[in-house]
């Protein structure tokens, strides 16, 4: 069983470059602010062309190639637009690959806003696979409120079943998900989102976000079965059984 605290000191120790081939000194700052952590090196290298966009390439700890992707593309995470899980696929960017791409990669200075845009791909899944398990956390009741439309609809008339960890009750339920009220350091300081693939381990997948400073997160997501287990079993070992 992996808690939230070791799981970011896990992905932590997976070293990752990114090289980013551009002059836009810009993209460059924001890129260094966002993975501004001791696991991620960021490389600039000058485009071949001035017409060229830009990219960027991500290497680990060996130099071997994960993947590239253009700068464009990696805004769409930077500065995103969100969008409710059933309209994901309907958006002219296919966030999919993004994900995929950065991976296990640890980023910092994140805001509420673009864990809210991530932890979408997370429900995006829970809803076109229409079963499984889904948890949450989003730290304060005030703010699962927020999204209580979109879980309701998660939890409806399917056989999704939709858990959210708060510190205390919201002030109306919702309906068809679980609210379990713990007000441990763990619910406070974590936002995270953790889909069990509803059977496929291909669908399981989870966003694991620490907050250190004010609306200031470090954090990662990852798509590895075995990962997405041991965190499945640390938020199981905290859910109370219910009754038969």
């Amino acid at each position: 069983m992996t808690t939230f605290r070791e799981s970011l000191r896990m992905v932590e120790n997976q070293r990752k470059r990114l090289e980013v081939h551009a002059d836009d000194e810009e993209r460059i700052r924001e890129l260094r602010r966002q993975f501004a952590v001791h696991n991620v090196d960021i490389e600039q290298r000058l485009p071949t062309t001035l017409a060229d966009p830009g990219f960027v390439v991500v290497r680990d700890d060996e130099s071997s190639f994960l993947g590239a992707v253009g700068l464009d593309h990696l805004d769409d995470i930077l500065s995103p637009e969100i969008h409710p899980p059933w309209h994901i696929d309907e958006t002219d960017a296919d966030l999919s690959d993004l994900f995929d791409f950065l991976e296990n990669t640890l980023f910092s200075s994140y805001s509420r806003r673009q864990l809210l845009a991530t932890s979408r791909e997370i429900e995006s899944r829970a809803w076109r696979v229409g079963h499984g398990r889904l948890y949450a956390g989003f730290q304060r009741s005030d703010a699962l409120e927020t999204q209580a439309n979109v879980y309701e609809r998660l939890g409806a008339d399917r056989s999704l079943s939709v858990t959210a960890f708060v510190p205390e009750e919201p002030t109306e339920p919702l309906e068809g998900v679980r609210i379990i009220t713990d007000d441990s350091e763990t619910i406070e300081r974590y936002w995270f989102a953790v889909f069990d693939g509803g059977g496929t381990d291909l669908q399981k997948c989870a966003l694991i976000a620490e907050e250190r400073d004010p609306d200031t997160y470090v954090g990662f997501w990852t798509y590895d079965p075995a990962f997405v287990d041991d965190l499945l079993e640390h938020l199981e070992a905290m859910t109370p059984r219910q009754a038969d």
